[in-house]
């Protein structure tokens, strides 16, 4: 599975450090219920149970979901948090980590949230 590079790691922290990130499954949950999310993250190394739940919360808010390619250690370091599940709550970062994630590479309706 290929690694994140060091440019979307930096934007999971920059999102953390401007109040644009929830991190934790309830918290998620509820940003989701809110409707204040417009991205969802999972760390690769979550639970199936968990991804099918965040999945599901995803779906049924029309919030792209993406499962990270590192796990929840690189992923927490690199945010300063400790979770693998994470809400971007801001559409300029989702919309940048979707491009990066992605390899710049997708359509334009995916990108603009």
């Amino acid at each position: 599975m290929p690694q994140m590079d060091s440019k979307t790691l930096s934007l999971l922290g920059l999102a953390r450090r401007a109040g644009k990130l929830q991190w934790g499954f309830d918290a998620v949950v509820l940003c989701t219920r809110e409707r204040k999310a417009a991205l969802l993250l999972c760390a690769r190394d979550i639970s199936e149970k968990t991804y099918r739940n965040i999945s599901f919360e995803g779906a049924r808010g029309g919030i792209p979901v993406l499962r990270l390619p590192e796990d929840r250690s690189t992923v927490g370091h690199a945010c300063s948090v400790k979770a693998g599940v994470l809400a971007v709550t801001d559409e300029g970062f989702a919309a940048a980590l979707l491009s990066q994630l992605q390899g710049g590479k997708c359509e334009k309706e995916e990108c603009t949230l």
